[in-house]
Order: structure tokens, then sequence, then C-alpha cells
């Protein structure tokens, strides 16, 4: 085929085809545009309720995951934890919360933030329901402060919350006993309040109990108000019988504390909250009247104080006026003596009672006045059963004048023996001067004097004439006679005399052995001498 063939002609050219742009917009891109605008509507309202992020120091994470972990208030979802981590000091963990927008007004200083697990306390257990749903995050808001994003969370939950009606107490004691957190207060039997925090009081010297009291059950606690231990159980012995008293089965295993109002004490206000208490061990020394004002004493005792202890009762004419806080010892280098010094602890109120009484004012002059008229200190048996002591402050008859002395700032009361170690020191004293006293000499001398007497009579009746004079002296030598016979060494009457002097020896001694045995072992009167 030729080159011309092969060559198409320009009428047999293929046409060409023309593109024409459409105005139209299409469907299509709906879908992706109305996505779009969800994702920002989604990002904007994240962004604008987004609320805000704190960060929780806690002693572990125990129960605490990133993503999972819900923060709740009144079992109401609020937050959620974001992440866990260590601290820098490798010591503690810090969780950080991101928190809903509406609680950024409660985030201040006095918010609280603290993680609820199954625990057991006070008696009672919570928490049960973090046994299926895991632990969370609670929170208590504050009310009041700055604003603050960072927190120290409780190792301990609050027992109340700050929306929870009631007021807040503080009570004083020496030590915590059977107290915890918990631990409930009683009015009446009834129920009232519990034990919501407890420290140590600057110094160490006693404890500081925070107690919750519910409302209305709160309107009970008065200005003058007595609060005390009602752990355990109390038992009393006496002439009516025995008595046996406990506020609870709870109170007798875990603790617990009862509140009462004298009945004496009728008016009083009704106590603010923060108000402080006294925590007494016992109700009978709730009851007892209070006095603030204390004065200090020293009594000396020359005997034994076997069965004092400290904390010891000091009583007045049987009522009680103090106790005793110290008991030492120290030598009389004048009379040579061992002695005892007790201190003692008075409540001056009622010595200015007793010295109005008297008619003066000053307590001093008031004692001066009274140990005039025979008042002294003496040690008491208290208790045969138990054979404790305690020191009476009462008047005696015929005893030695005495004045109140200040040692080292101190005054001194001065003291009388018990009545029965001044028997057994009379005995020793009657003793001892019987043992002193020269019998056989005495004897002797009276045998000489008698059988000098007798020889004189026989040498007057050789010279006498008479009848009558020879009678006289001879009746003369028959007395002497009989008084030679009665004084002699193996005459009954001297036999008789010695054994008696020598029983009456014996039976000082068996005083003092029982005086020693009553005053280290007075209940030996009602049980007898135990044997060894």
């Amino acid at each position: 085929m030729s080159e011309e063939n092969s060559t198409p002609s320009s009428s047999e050219k293929l046409p060409q085809a023309s593109v024409c742009k459409k105005k139209s917009f299409s469907l299509i891109w709906i879908v992706p545009l109305v996505a779009l605008l969800i994702g920002l509507g989604l990002v904007y309202t994240a962004m604008t309720e987004k609320g805000p992020t704190v960060i929780i120091t806690f002693a572990s994470a125990e129960g605490l995951e990133a993503g999972k972990t819900k923060v709740k208030y009144k079992d109401v979802e609020i937050g959620k934890v974001e992440s866990v981590e260590l601290a820098e000091d490798f010591e503690h963990v810090q969780v950080t919360v991101s928190l809903v927008k509406r609680a950024n007004t409660y985030l201040n200083e006095e918010t609280r933030f603290w993680v609820v697990r199954p625990r057991l306390s006070g008696g009672s257990v919570t928490g049960l329901g973090t046994l299926l749903s895991g632990a969370y995050i609670a929170v208590d808001p504050g009310k009041g402060g700055e604003s603050q994003y960072e927190f120290i969370g409780l190792e301990i939950p609050p027992v109340v919350t700050e929306d929870t009606p009631g007021k807040l107490f503080t009570l004083k004691a020496t030590d915590l006993g059977s107290l915890d957190y918990g631990s409930p207060i009683y009015y009446r039997g009834i129920k009232i309040g519990q034990v919501v925090g407890y420290e140590l009081q600057k110094g160490g010297e006693g404890i500081d109990i925070t107690v919750f009291v519910d409302a209305p059950y709160d309107e009970y606690v008065k200005n003058t108000s007595r609060f005390w231990l009602a752990s355990g159980m109390d038992l009393e012995m006496d002439a009516d019988g025995i008595r046996f008293d406990t506020e609870s089965l709870v109170s007798l295993l875990i603790g617990g504390i009862s509140l009462s109002n004298p009945a004496h004490l009728k008016g009083t206000p009704v106590a603010d909250s923060g108000d402080i208490f006294q925590l007494f061990p016992t109700r009978e020394a709730a009851m007892k009247e209070q006095f603030i004002e204390k004065e200090y004493y020293v009594l000396k005792f020359a005997q034994s104080v076997r069965g004092l202890a400290i904390g010891a009762p000091v009583e007045f004419k049987g009522f009680p006026v103090g106790h005793v806080v110290d008991i030492g010892i120290e030598f009389d280098w004048k009379s040579g003596e061992v002695l005892v010094p007790v201190r003692i602890e008075v409540e001056q109120e009622r010595l200015k009672r007793i010295a109005s009484s008297t008619g003066e004012a000053d307590t001093g002059a008031m004692l001066d006045l009274l140990i005039e008229h025979g008042l002294r200190g003496q040690v008491r048996t208290g208790n045969l059963l138990t054979g404790k002591l305690y020191v009476a402050l009462d008047f005696f008859k015929n005893v030695e004048p005495a004045k109140l002395l200040s040692e080292n700032g101190v005054t001194e009361i001065p003291t009388t023996p018990t009545p029965i170690e001044e028997l057994t020191s009379n005995m020793s004293a009657l003793l001892e001067k019987l043992q002193k006293v020269p019998m056989e000499e005495i004897g002797n001398n009276a045998v000489e004097t008698l059988q000098s007497i007798k020889e004189t009579s026989e040498k007057l009746e050789r010279l006498a004439d008479s009848d009558e004079l020879r009678l006289t002296f001879q009746k003369a030598h028959e007395t002497m006679e009989g008084a030679n016979n009665l004084l002699a060494k193996d005459s009954p009457t001297v036999v008789e005399l010695q054994r008696a002097l020598r029983e009456m020896s014996e039976a000082a001694r068996a005083v003092r052995s029982l005086a020693d045995q009553l005053e280290r072992h007075p209940e030996s009167l009602l049980r007898g001498k135990e044997g060894k």
C-alpha cells in the first residue's frame, strides 16, 4: 500500500471533545461537612465545659487506676483520675484529677479529698460498696478560703463532712485510752455523736480529742456539761451490794464517751461549736464539783507509808479536798530520823470556803488558826482489803504545839502518828524503861536492909528486961522475918514479879509485831495471816 493511501484525508479526521464546567454543588460533600461541624461543636463544648484539674497527694495509690477511678460527691460522679505518678521523693504518689466545670467554685483550702475503701472503724464497717465497683475518691467541698488546686489527701476518711448538721467540740484528756475514730458518744444511753479526730497537745502533756455531736442533740451540750470515758465497765461494791454499770456492748468492746448535765445546775446556756471540755476517767470524777485553783503543801511522816500511792485522796474531816502528787524520803539531821515528805495538791476554793467560815480572808492565816486548835495530818487506812492509805486532815487533842513552816516556797503542815503507832511507841518506851530498872539490885538491897533490921532487933531484944518490950521486939522480929522471906531471891513473890515483867515484855513485843503486821497488811484483819 502506498503512503498516500495510508494517510487519511482532512475530511476523515476524528472529532475532538470539548469539556464544559458544570456549576452545580455535589451532595456527597454534605456528610463530611456535617461531621466537621459536629466535631467542632463537641470540641467547643468540651473546651467550654472543661472543669479544673487538681493534683492530690496520697501515701499510696492502692485501688487507684488512671482513666477508671472516679471522683464522687454524694455518690454523684464529678470527675475522673487522669494519671497516677510517683512523687519526686518516691515516698508519695501524685494523682491528677479532672473535675467538672462547676466544681471550680468549691476548690479552696478547706476542700478535702480521701479514698473510699472498705474500712472497719469505731465498731462500724464503711465502703462495702467498693468491693464490687472499686475504690473511688470522695470530696468534701470547702465553703471558705482562697482557691487551691493542689491538695494532700486524707489517709483516714472524715467521720462527718461540712454539710452534716451538728457541732464540733474539743475534749482534753491525759491519754487516749481505748478511743478511736468513730468511737460513740452517749447521752442517756442514746448515741448522739462520735469521735472525729485526736492529736497530742503541744509539749506532749495530754491529748486533744475532737468530737462531733449531731443535731438536734447538740442542744443538750451545755457550758457545764461533763464528759467521761464510758469504756469498759464499772464494778462497785458497798453496803448496798454489787453494782455493774456500762453504757453499751459497743462501748465495752471499742470504748466510748458519755455526756451528762449536773442536775443542780439549771438554766446554763448551750455550748458553742469549738468549746473545750475536760474528759474525766469516770462518772464519779466528772460529777464532782470542779475547782481550777490548786495549792500545794507538804506533810512529813516519821512512820512507814507503805500503801500510800500517788493519787491517793486527801480528806478534811472525811471530805475530799485534794490528792497526793509526790512521795519522797529525807533524813532529819537534827532528830536523826528518816522522814517521808508527802506532797499534796489541795483545791484552793475549798480552803477559801473554810477560811470564810473562820472569819479569815487569807488561807495561810486560816491554817495557822486551825493548827492552833489541833489540826494535823495523819496517814490512815482507807481499805482493809487492799491496804491502801490516804492522808487525813483532822483535829486532835493533847498534841504538841506546832506552826506552819515554809521550805522552798512550799508550806509544811504538821503531822501526828496513827493511834496504833502511838500505842506501839508508848509500849516500846515503857518496855525500855522497865528493862532499865535494876530489879535484882533493888531486891538485894532490900534483903540486906531487912537483915540489918533483924540483927538490930535481936540486939535490942537481948538488952530488953521487960516482958512487954521483949514481946514487942519479938513481933517486930517475926515481921522482919516474913518480909525477908517475901523478898528472898527464891521467894514466890519475887519469882511471880519477875515472870510478870517477862510477860509484860513479851506483850509489848507482841503489840509491836501486831502493829507492824497491820501496817504492812491491814487486810489480815479480815483474811487472817497468810502462811508463807
